[in-house]
């Protein structure tokens, strides 16, 4: 039990440290003018810096759930591909122990399923969003 809390902890400690790069939102200074109004300068400085810089427009949306679909579908790319690593070691630290092998092989099969459903999800992804979305 607790080496499984282990290797849980530590894919998403993995995992933690592939993203949050990500997240950060840096922004290059803009300077504010310091003449207008305390209410001009906060909402300059609203729509100025950060990851609200952009303007709302009609495509907003349907550009913010691309990227979370891209990004979820990546995270789980990975994932998929660590299980894989893990019962590839898994199964040359096996020691010639048969269940252990057993065990290795069918969790290298289903990765490799898991794979194949994260792929062609992403394909069907990238299809919507080249033909239907683009329309929009």
């Amino acid at each position: 039990m607790v080496k499984k809390i282990k290797s849980w902890l530590n894919i998403l400690s993995l995992t933690l440290i592939l993203i949050v790069p990500g997240l950060v939102f840096a922004t290059t200074t803009k300077t504010i003018d310091d003449d207008a109004s305390p209410l001009n300068r906060l909402n300059s400085a609203a729509v100025s810096y950060g990851p609200f810089s952009k303007n709302a427009d009609e495509n907003t949306l349907t550009t913010t759930l691309g990227t979370l679909i891209n990004v979820v579908l990546s995270l789980l790319g990975v994932i998929f591909i660590f299980i894989f690593i893990m019962a590839g070691y898994g199964w040359m630290t096996a020691k010639g122990n048969e269940q252990a092998v057993e065990k290795a092989t069918a969790s290298m099969k289903r990765a490799i399923i898991g794979l194949i459903i994260v792929l062609s999800s992403y394909a069907i992804w990238t299809f919507i969003k080249t033909t239907f979305i683009k329309q929009l």
